[in-house]
């Protein structure tokens, strides 16, 4: 395989995107827990002097988040060849015949080991939460059994969305909050993105209706039909609304997060509008793209956001 096919086939089935999203989640989740534990909200201050993670050491977080984003989107393609290949995900590596099947499951292997090692290290040497150590376990728990629950429906929409915010849950534990408006902030943005999460996998669901139906998975789509799980997905968005508001009404309090707020309710609600007015297999891919954008934004909402908090 010439040397470009083969490096596109490697940040297809990574997902890089996804990588860099994950890392960004990190160094935003850790950014407000260090304003809201009282520091100014310098980023530059926060990246080289945070006075508990040194430099070196966030690095290694980020790191050690992308690769295991990498290694969960790997596992995920191994397992989803023959589904990918019905639903003509060409966008897939594995569908294309583009990577070797055994090729990719030793990839994800190694892909695996290296970011827990380079959490140990932060552990042991850097003095971080030993917390950390075992969510990352967690998180490797979550990528992998996702393949066997995601036949369940509903029930493997929550179990991959933790995936989703598990970066969060890294950058909080980076820097740790010791306030209590800390905790209950963290709790919130957290819960945001798990709804919006849990929304976008059912939009998923719904773009893939027809080859989950023929491959015999019983997605929430397949179970309950496209309509309705997309009633269930528009729900989950206006969850993902309120929890936002709470977060600026009772912490931000700022125009900054107003007005990022103000394009993901937009965003969002385009999505709910497209979910109940377009067939499932164009809505479908509509809305996946809707709700990729309101990741990005929500992201931005809460970084941008924190640097104003009066």
């Amino acid at each position: 395989m010439e040397t470009k096919k083969f490096l596109k086939a490697h940040l297809d089935l990574f997902r890089y995107t996804l990588g860099i999203l994950s890392s960004l989640a990190v160094l935003v989740a850790g950014f407000i827990v260090y304003v809201l534990n009282g520091a100014t909200p310098n980023f530059l201050t926060f990246i080289f002097n945070n006075g508990v993670l040194e430099f070196s050491g966030l690095i290694l977080g980020l790191i050690a988040t992308i690769l295991l984003t990498f290694a969960i989107e790997s596992i995920n393609d191994y397992f989803d060849v023959t589904t990918d290949i019905a639903n003509r995900r060409f966008d897939r590596p594995l569908a294309r015949g583009d990577l070797n099947r055994q090729y990719v499951l030793f990839f994800s292997i190694v892909l695996f080991f290296i970011p827990l090692s380079l959490i140990t290290f932060l552990v042991v040497y850097y003095n971080v939460t030993p917390f950390l150590f075992f969510f990352t376990c967690f998180c490797i728990f979550i990528g992998i059994g996702y393949n066997f629950i995601k036949t369940t429906g509903f029930i493997g929409n929550i179990w991959v969305s933790i995936g989703y915010v598990a970066p969060l849950f890294i950058g909080f534990f980076l820097i740790e909050p010791k306030e209590e408006i800390s905790l209950y902030t963290c709790f919130l943005i957290i819960l945001t993105s798990f709804f919006l999460a849990i929304g976008r996998e059912i939009v998923k669901d719904i773009q893939d209706y027809e080859g989950d139906r023929q491959s015999n998975l019983h997605s929430l789509a397949v179970r309950i039909g496209p309509r309705k799980a997309g009633v269930i997905a528009s729900f989950l968005f206006v969850l993902v609304f309120l929890c936002g508001f709470l977060v600026g009404f009772f912490v931000y309090k700022n125009l900054i997060f107003w007005l990022f707020w103000f394009c993901i309710m937009f965003i969002l609600g385009l999505t709910i509008y497209t979910i109940m007015t377009e067939e499932p297999a164009i809505g479908g891919k509509k809305t996946r793209k809707y709700t990729r954008w309101s990741l990005w934004w929500s992201l931005a909402a809460f970084f941008l956001g924190v640097m104003f908090i009066p």
